[in-house]
């Protein structure tokens, strides 16, 4: 599934091993996008306990079947 999470804070993108090889776009407003495929719900509850142990605040979270970028790995 392809999933797209808002968090409020800025990551690095060195941090995108650690999070499922999300790609990692920090915004102008001091938001970080995260953005890419997952393997299941599994993974998902593990990168959202990531994102909670970091302290981050989840802003808002959508998942589809496939990604709609083209800038996104499959």
């Amino acid at each position: 599934m392809y999933v797209e999470i808002r968090i409020k804070g800025s990551l690095k993108q060195d941090w995108s091993d650690w999070l499922e090889g999300l790609i990692i776009s920090g915004q102008a407003n001091g938001e970080t996008v995260l953005n890419g495929q997952i393997a299941d719900q599994s993974a998902l509850l593990g990168l959202l306990n990531r994102i909670h142990g970091l302290n981050l605040q989840l802003l808002s979270f959508s998942q589809s079947d496939k990604a709609e970028s083209p800038n996104v790995k499959q």
